[in-house]
């Protein structure tokens, strides 16, 4: 059955793909390579966010549901429209030219092989090995199991930590879930944010050659841009990050499509990529407010009938895209925003139970430091030799330069950088490096733009690339990964020159049938193996990726033995949250939260009365939560059992709280020891105990 999950996999995607295509090809007519590959990728994402969260409405998200829908559309759209060709010849004079710059360049190609298979590396170990990521395992890929589970888009609080997640907006968990439903279980999911990695790249060539830099710089300023070596991570675990940095580099990519034709398709692929951004993170409001200013000034500049239509159209599809989550909160809570209040001069504009100041207590000014940012944080050479410089001095060096402004718009968006990291730097109360990555796309192709302007040599600004795809290469991986990806980066190079004349003398058509159907029969292969893998040693690779990840050296020890002992059961967790593991192969368990008081099922909007803050220290996190009126306030055992027992709870999963100086056990663990005649423990390894629920 692994091979047919795969090949059910690709079926469900190339359905899309093919929709978006047609959508991009004949109705929009979008022609040239790297524009067609960003208009369907965007159209992609969009039909799969929307799809899920219709079904999700409608109570009816599972993946026949799905399947069936997407077929709908396509078939719809085939059958239509009008047929065209103009967007093959684009994309296969794209490759074309692509692969001619390869030969021609050794210092293209050198980066181009090592990206390419310190990537691939990195996406093998993935593919082979569970999960370990905090967000992951928290929530990421916790609330999709959820919605498999009940085939609806409810979230389940999330406890013991940041109560947000479970009003976080949704569509980053959107993705995760189309990667976790043919399968029912993480093998793709897990390298979920690939397509975004390829779309950030993609969109940093874009703006780049939207400057006037040329092609082969451009594509310099994407590979150093998917180098740095902090962005490269994140192909390891499966956060939102990278999906919301590509997303916002297409909104400026299509901004400057904007400037150049104000025109439906290209407001369509702004409104797309501004919609999916606020989706994915809150944070987004701030980076887009700042794109949108733009945005409306050339609206009012256009000289295009209907053009405040058109915008109003645009800002409606934004909402529809990105705003599920705020609208939801917002029926529930009175609150978009929720759990945040939000406070003007004064004045409580919407009510919550969380100061946003608060999110501020586990930080130091010295977080912010730039010296920290440029030299502690992985954003590699590349940083200082091209981002700063282009972020600081691109805009004031054109105008000393030319003794005038480059234009208001050009001038903007030269800015947009520093007004990027002044709004991580003053606005999100996170110090959080991934929250730049937007900025740092960006300011690599403001980067490359300034030495042009500037005149730098050639032979330098070559001599700076290679110094920073160099240095960027040690820092991608560690040991044994490190070594195995440099020799075959470096067999890879050696050979790259005699491979891509071969390829080059065949006149190969990536999008020909033969080679369509090559493809689609090799990644059923080859997946069919790697998620067979998968499966076979998922929880063993828990406990054998411990050394790897840096992570849970005592929880993959207990998520094995509780998959080994469990078939179907349901298990109460407290503690730690990371409850995702606790479902098992196959999403065969059920795990909730039992509350402590008679509100159960707990959501935090359920206590009204709630407020919660907290200061450096972690303990007072916890200490919060107890506090009488929130959600674990008013603790009572009788309580608390009878929940358990309403629920049908079989075991009881206990984890030591998250972040404490010495191990602390929550209340829940206690009471389970006072009562031997209610619970029977039946594990205990490190700061983990489970508990047999007797009835």
């Amino acid at each position: 059955m692994t091979f047919f999950f795969v090949a059910v996999f690709v079926f469900m995607n190339l359905l899309v793909i093919a929709s978006a295509r047609i959508i991009a090809e004949r109705i929009l007519r979008v022609a040239r390579g790297v524009d067609l590959f960003i208009a369907v990728l965007l159209l992609f994402f969009a039909q799969i966010a929307a799809t899920e969260m219709f079904l999700g409405l409608s109570g009816r998200l599972s993946l026949a549901w799905l399947i069936g829908v997407n077929a709908g559309i396509y078939v719809f759209l085939r059958y239509s429209v009008r047929r065209i060709v103009l967007g093959r010849l684009g994309v296969a004079n794209a490759a074309r030219d692509f692969l001619n710059l390869l030969l021609s360049d050794w210092l293209l190609r050198f980066v181009f092989v090592f990206l390419l298979v310190f990537a691939s590396v990195k996406l093998l170990i993935n593919l082979v090995n569970p999960p370990f990521g905090w967000d992951s395992l928290n929530y990421h890929f916790t609330f999709p199991v959820e919605w498999i589970k009940s085939k609806t888009l409810d979230i389940p609080i999330t406890v013991f930590d940041d109560p947000s997640p479970s009003y976080y907006p949704i569509n980053g968990s959107l993705f995760f879930l189309w990667f976790m439903l043919p399968f029912g279980n993480v093998f793709i999911a897990d390298c979920a944010q690939l397509p975004f990695f390829i779309l950030a790249s993609a969109c940093v060539h874009g703006i780049a050659r939207n400057m006037g830099i040329r092609e082969k710089d451009a594509i310099f300023a994407s590979a150093l841009f998917a180098l740095i070596p902090n962005f490269f991570k994140q192909l390891q675990i499966a956060y939102v990050d990278v999906m919301l940095a590509a997303l916002l580099l297409a909104c400026v990519y299509y901004l400057f499509l904007l400037e150049k034709e104000y025109s439906p398709k290209n407001l369509l692929g702004f409104a797309l990529a501004a919609g999916l951004a606020l989706g994915v993170k809150t944070l987004a409001i701030v980076y887009v407010a700042i794109l949108f200013i733009p945005f409306l000034w050339l609206t009012m500049k256009a000289r295009v009938e209907k053009r405040f239509v058109f915008f109003l159209l645009s800002c409606l599809l934004v909402m529809l895209l990105g705003g599920f989550t705020y609208a939801k909160n917002f029926i529930e809570t009175g609150n978009p925003f929720y759990p945040l209040k939000v406070v003007i001069a004064g004045l409580k504009i919407f009510p919550g139970v969380i100061n946003p100041a608060v999110y501020r207590a586990h930080f130091k000014p010295e977080d912010y430091r730039l010296a920290k940012l440029l030299f502690h944080e992985g954003l590699g050479v590349q940083s200082t030799l091209f981002v700063l410089p282009g972020a600081l001095l691109a805009l004031p060096f054109v105008f000393l330069k030319r003794k005038k402004m480059p234009g208001l718009f050009f001038g903007y968006m030269l800015l947009t950088p520093l007004l990027f990291y002044l709004a991580y730097r003053y606005l999100i109360p996170l110090p959080n490096v991934r929250y730049l990555y937007a900025c740092l796309g960006l300011g690599l192709s403001c980067g490359f733009y300034l030495y042009r302007e500037a005149g730098v040599p050639e032979r330098f600004t070559r001599l700076a690339i290679f110094l920073c795809a160099a240095a960027s290469v040690t820092e991608l991986a560690k040991k044994g990964e490190l070594a195995a990806s440099a020799v075959i980066a470096i067999l890879a190079f050696s050979l790259s020159i005699p491979l891509l004349q071969y390829i080059n003398r065949q006149k190969f058509n990536p999008l020909s049938r033969p080679a369509l159907v090559c493809v689609f029969l090799l990644i059923v292969f080859f997946g069919g193996l790697l998620n067979l893998q998968y499966v076979r040693s998922e929880y063993a690779g828990y406990v054998a990726m411990r050394k790897y990840s840096g992570f849970w050296e005592d929880a993959a020890v207990a998520w094995k033995w509780l998959n080994d002992n469990t078939s179907g059961d349901n298990i109460a967790y407290a503690g730690r949250p990371v409850p995702f593991p606790l479902y098992g192969s196959g999403f065969k368990n059920n795990v909730y939260y039992v509350s402590v008081n008679g509100t159960d099922p707990a959501k935090l909007h359920y206590f009204g009365k709630g407020s919660y803050s907290w200061g450096y220290d972690f303990e007072s996190v916890h200490e919060s939560f107890q506090k009488p009126g929130n959600y674990r306030g008013n603790p009572q055992y009788a309580l608390w059992h009878a929940n358990l027992l309403r629920r049908k709870t079989d075991y009881l999963f206990v984890y030591s709280l998250h972040q404490t100086k010495e191990a602390l056990f929550p209340l829940e663990d206690a009471w389970a020891q006072e009562h031997p005649e209610d619970f029977a423990q039946v594990f205990e390894y490190g700061n983990i105990r489970i508990y047999k629920v007797l009835g």
